[in-house]
């Protein structure tokens, strides 16, 4: 009954909205399957290279009703095309497929009849005199083409070649051109002059069908019409070497995007920026939009580093399922995503989730997939000093400066006479391999008037710790009816219910494994401690010390235990309308809501004094809805009173409102040990929070083009949000942008091309775009809180507010070329930008003695400027083998070109030993620590002991933690069914503070820690420091170890790593089981992939650290602590389509 009781008050959570797309869908899933017409409207995703047109014949009739008739002298089986198309209809496919070319076709129901035109095998009529000429038709490899069509320019007068790929043709005129075509090919033009005998060379082309991508507002364009860099990401390569996190999937793929994770392992969040940082105080990763919806992508890794860390619930895109999505558009620059006004200051990452496709009556397809995870690297530690200080063995101490372990027996912590001997298995044998399995179900539909498409996910992951686990159920509904010949309707919603339990504890939690495994004795056994309590229930522990905060790993695997919950609901209905050819109307309605719910607990044997041996207990909700509710209104047409120029006008408005919600509740110390209830709480303490927040806009663009190789771009938002004041609350985003295919307009001017010159585009824009900024930083806002008993007290926010608040304001300049040759076979894209964000909205320390810590300003510019180069290629292409290459570099350079006249300095992240700041005149994310004093020579001063100075206060730059660049090589080889891909990432530059190895020297558990201890036990030397002494004298004394890394630990300096790496992120071999072998099977399509993901980390300068590993996923990135090893994940991925 409590079940059913729970059920029922979820569902009355649900917005009727939700309940609304639901039926949408039902009626459409209904229409799918009662309708029996059939129409050529059905589109297909294809992805063909190097393959015969029988072969792309075959595909069609395997993924659709579609049968095709014709004679076999028509079609040249041995002649290959490319076909690359995502949901266009097989019309569509066959008019791009047979363009300049003599065979045509009709469809009769579902027989699609191909033949040659009349017109281009029609007979010379009866002429006065005629020219006899004769010639043969090759490819570039020397093989004869067959059915090549020979058309004499301005008649009807032509041939097919034969068998041999000769012909002969009459001609009536000398000065006639003959226009020579063939599928696959680039068509000639070629003068008959005096000649008579013609060898010809026909030359392949390459262009893609429907080369477009997903632009603002889910608009589609034809990439050569942008004025700017924009790199898409098909669904395809997120679905194979899968990933928890479909973010991480990007990880290398596009230029200028970096990816960085939290130290939670797999499950956690990760954050993405684009082109930089552009807020000090603010939010750096972009807008994400979701089949024209924008939807939150909250960020729960960003935990700091101080005494109880926290634990990751993963970021929003984790629950988008990467069997849904299509494709994935990265709008870069401000002009790209200036549409999107004050939420676009971080670039926008544009996400297309499939539709229904597959015309074959009702179309099922299972993914199956299967990934274990391993630790790619682990901290290097030292086995030959165990427990103790100075030397001596001490089984009560947290540190390992203890005794060279020998094999002697010794009464050690348990109170058991053992061998005193090193732990060979170490974290390995605490840890276990983590599994992820992953099963879709698919199913879709297509008929004259709907298609459908729906999905089943369920996802299973089993982490390294034990008792960590989460599974994830994913439904996805979206279907598209044309209610009439001039509207249309596109539902869709998508249900995600994530559960986590037990989540990995962050930074400096004392539940956190890794801070533990640190600070544990070397000859202390894991296999002592299995079970957390002995059996009088006293925890299993090494030390009674209780001021380290260290606690038995299984103890709080099993005791102290966290779960969390989230329910979410993404969904969309639309409309289009289109009265006429040249004016389309479309509405759309977008929700993302969310509801989330966890608990955590702390057992009264948790042995460190926060918890006085009584334990806590406490519980958390939340919830999240934003709605956007947009019109847009667009009229079109082309080649207007044939003059070569087109274009477009649009004009629209949005309407978006968000509200958040979060109820908290923790009991204080229990009053009855291990019942964990807020009601047994001795001081029970609640907490509420509310925020709501609308934005409305309106905005309009206009693109223009000339003879379709000169296209511009002029678009204009206005925003009034609800967070700023009255006189500030409405702001203005402009962009242009201008896109010239400089090869088109040559060869449109009869200029003379050289035919290795496939395409030559230059591109440049101007935007202005934004941030706003949260809710409720205007006015004072007030709590209220319980002085005493009873009693209740009001207390006011800690920063004084700006009434006059403006926006933060981003300009953006752009500029790029692209560059195609050898039918496309080689091409290079180079982008420059330079963007400054100025106005930015930061909270300035003042005074304690005003009462309040900060005031809120309007200051600063930040200006990042950059390059981005993509080249693509394909080395090799046969009929049976192909490779393709393609590299992604980009470099980007910050500069804090000012912050406030009160303030130079601005702190981003604090640590005991570091801090992450930003600087005038500097760079964002410089790093910050104490540092060794030196002389005016830069030497170290070295005390009377030995050991080095340190300063005083935390004030001198010791690194900086951006990268100078990035870069990524990705090759893909397939000969015939084979395929195989990799990916080498890499990034240069860019330092890391690993707090892990100063904490792990100082308790002597660290390799490092080893140097000088024999020379120091044995009283014949130590650490000699590279410094001099106050006098100036050269250092000699040999310093103690042990004291020596209890010193520098505190040193931020000591500890800074080159963050210089390059790994093999990403490997991929599969097999397509040819279709001879299915012939007999219900299967129409069966692949099986063996999937890796960071398998080797090829060049690192960490000792036994990543440098991707992040306590946070914020702006304080550059610091390292106690973070979960690296993931090594590998599987098996298996695709079949029934």
């Amino acid at each position: 009954m409590k079940k059913e009781h729970a059920l029922i008050k979820t569902l009355t959570k649900i917005p009727k909205s939700v309940f609304f797309f639901c039926f949408l869908i039902n009626l459409s899933v209904g229409s799918v399957f009662a309708a029996e017409a059939y129409a050529q409207s059905a589109t297909l995703t294809m992805r063909m290279n190097n393959k015969s047109i029988k072969e792309v014949f075959n595909y069609i009739e395997k993924n659709s009703e579609f049968v095709f008739v014709y004679l076999d002298n028509v079609i040249d089986s041995h002649k290959v095309v490319d076909v690359n198309v995502d949901n266009q209809p097989v019309t569509v496919i066959l008019d791009q497929l047979f363009k300049g070319t003599d065979l045509t076709y009709k469809i009769d129901n579902r027989q699609i009849l191909v033949k040659r035109k009349e017109a281009a095998i029609s007979i010379l009529p009866s002429v006065q005199q005629s020219i006899d000429i004769s010639g043969v038709i090759k490819d570039d490899t020397g093989e004869p083409v067959i059915g090549a069509n020979i058309l004499v320019k301005g008649t009807n007068n032509g041939v097919i070649t034969d068998p041999d790929g000769r012909f002969n043709l009459k001609i009536s005129q000398a000065n006639a051109i003959l226009v020579v075509s063939y599928i696959g090919y680039l068509s000639q033009e070629i003068p008959v002059g005096s000649q008579r005998t013609f060898t010809i060379v026909l030359h392949p082309s390459t262009e893609h069908i429907g080369e477009v991508v997903v632009t603002a507002l889910g608009i589609k364009r034809e990439t050569k019409a942008l004025g700017y860099a924009v790199q898409e990401v098909k669904g395809e390569s997120l679905t194979e070497a899968r990933e928890n996190n479909v973010l991480n999937s990007l990880s290398g793929k596009l230029a200028g995007v970096q990816i960085s994770r939290s130290g939670n392992g797999e499950g956690g969040s990760s954050r993405i920026v684009i082109r930089g940082n552009n807020s000090i105080a603010g939010n750096n990763e972009p807008l994400v939009v979701v089949d024209g919806v924008p939807v939150n992508n909250f960020n729960s890794g960003t935990s700091g580093i101080d005494q109880w860390g926290g634990s990751d619930g993963g970021n929003g895109l984790s629950d988008i399922n990467p069997d849904d999505i299509e494709s994935i558009s990265v709008l870069k620059g401000a002009a790209a995503a200036a549409l999107y006004g004050a939420r676009a200051g971080n670039g926008v990452l544009m996400i297309t989730t499939k539709k229904g496709s597959k015309a074959k009556g009702l179309g099922i397809t299972w993914n199956s997939n299967v990934m274990m995870e391993t630790p790619l690297i682990k901290p290097e530690m030292q086995n030959q000093y165990g427990q103790g200080t100075n030397g001596i063995f001490d089984a009560n101490s947290n540190y390992s400066w203890g005794a060279k372990m020998e094999g002697q027996m010794l009464k050690d912590w348990t109170g058991q006479e053992c061998p005193y001997s090193p732990y060979d298995n170490d974290i390995t044998d605490f840890l276990g391999t983590g599994v992820t399995t992953t099963n879709t179900l698919e199913a879709n539909a297509v008929n004259e008037k709907t298609s459908f498409r729906g999905t089943l996910s369920y996802q299973r992951m089993d982490g390294i710790i034990p008792t960590n686990y989460q599974d994830k159920y994913m439904l996805n509904l979206r279907s598209t009816v044309n209610l009439s010949k001039k509207l249309s309707l596109d539902a869709k919603v998508n249900y995600v219910k994530q559960r986590g339990w037990n989540r990995p504890q962050l930074t400096g939690s004392p539940e956190n494994i890794m801070a533990n495994y640190l600070m544990m004795p070397r000859n202390v056994h894991y296999s002592d401690m299995v079970g957390g309590v002995d059996e009088d229930g006293v925890v299993k522990r090494w030390t009674t010390d209780e001021a380290n905060y260290v606690l038995n790993p299984y103890y709080t695997t099993d005791f102290n235990k966290n779960n969390n919950q989230r329910d979410r609901f993404i969904g969309f209905l639309a409309l289009q309308y289109t009265p006429t050819s040249w004016l389309t109307i479309k509405l759309r309605h977008g929700e993302d809501m969310y509801w989330e719910k966890g608990d955590w607990r702390h057992a009264s044997g948790t042995p460190y004094g926060k918890y006085n041996g009584k334990g806590d207990y406490g519980l958390n909700t939340s919830d999240f809805r934003e709605r956007n509710t947009d019109a847009l209104v667009t009229a079109s047409k082309d080649n207007w009173w044939d003059s070569g120029f087109s274009g477009s006008l649009s004009v629209g408005g949005n309407l978006m409102f968000q509200q958040s919600n979060s109820y908290a509740m923790s009991t204080g110390l229990l009053a009855i040990p291990d019942f964990f209830a807020i009601s047994n709480g001795e001081t029970p303490t609640p907490s509420n929070y509310i925020t709501k927040k609308s934005v409305n806009s309106v905005y309009g663009f206009a693109q223009l083009s000339y003879g379709n190789w000169i296209f511009v771009d002029v678009t204009a938002r206005n925003d009034w949000s609800s967070t700023l004041p009255f006189r500030n609350r409405s702001f203005f985003y402009p962009s242009v942008g201008l896109g010239w295919v400089v090869s088109d307009m040559l060869r449109s001017y009869e200029v003379n091309v050289p035919d290795w010159l496939s395409l030559a585009k230059l591109r440049a824009s101007y935007a202005e775009v934004g941030n706003d900024t949260d809710p409720y930083r205007l006015l004072t806002t007030y709590g209220i809180y319980t002085v005493i008993d009873d009693i209740k007290g009001a207390s006011t926010a800690s920063t004084i507010p700006l009434a006059d608040l403006k926006p933060e304001l981003i300009k953006s300049t752009e500029a790029g070329f692209d560059i195609r040759f050898f039918n496309n076979r080689l091409g290079a894209d180079f982008t420059w930008y330079k963007k400054n964000a100025t106005n930015q909205i930061l909270a300035l320390p003042i005074s304690s003695t005003t009462g309040k810590s900060s005031r809120m300003i309007n200051a600063g510019n930040i200006q990042n400027t950059g390059i981005e180069i993509v080249l693509s290629g394909t080395p090799v292409r046969t009929k049976d083998f192909e490779w393709n290459v393609s590299v992604n570099y980009s470099k980007n350079s910050n500069k804090i070109k000012e912050l406030h006249p009160d303030s130079r300095r601005f702190i981003l992240s604090n640590t005991d030993f570091v801090n992450v700041v930003a600087t005038e005149g500097s760079t964002y994310g410089d790093l910050y620590g104490r540092a060794y004093q030196r002389d005016e020579q830069g030497r170290k001063i070295i005390d009377e002991n030995g050991l080095p100075l340190l300063e005083s206060d935390m004030n001198t730059k010791i690194g900086n933690y951006m990268p100078k660049w990035t870069g990524s090589m990705i090759n893909s080889f397939t000969y015939k069914n084979l395929s195989f891909s990799f990916m080498l990432d890499m990034r240069y530059g860019g330092d890391i503070f690993v707090n892990s190895l100063a904490r792990g020297s100082q308790y002597g558990t660290t390799e490092m820690s080893l140097a000088g201890r024999d020379e120091w036990y044995a009283g014949t030397g130590g650490i000699v420091v590279d410094g001099v002494t106050a006098d100036g004298k050269q250092n000699t004394v040999a310093a103690n170890p042990q004291a020596y890394w209890d010193r520098v630990s505190r040193a931020g300096e000591e500890f800074i790593y080159d963050g210089t790496n390059l790994r093999l992120r990403e490997l991929t071999i599969g097999y397509m089981f040819p279709n001879k072998m299915l012939a007999k099977t219900p299967f129409t399509n069966l692949k099986l992939s063996f999937v890796g993901r960071n398998l080797w980390l090829i060049k690192n300068n960490i000792p036994g650290y990543d440098p991707e590993s992040s306590y946070s996923t914020g702006n304080g990135q550059g610091i390292e602590y106690a973070s979960l090893p690296s993931m090594r994940s590998f599987g098996f991925n298996l695709n079949v389509s029934f």
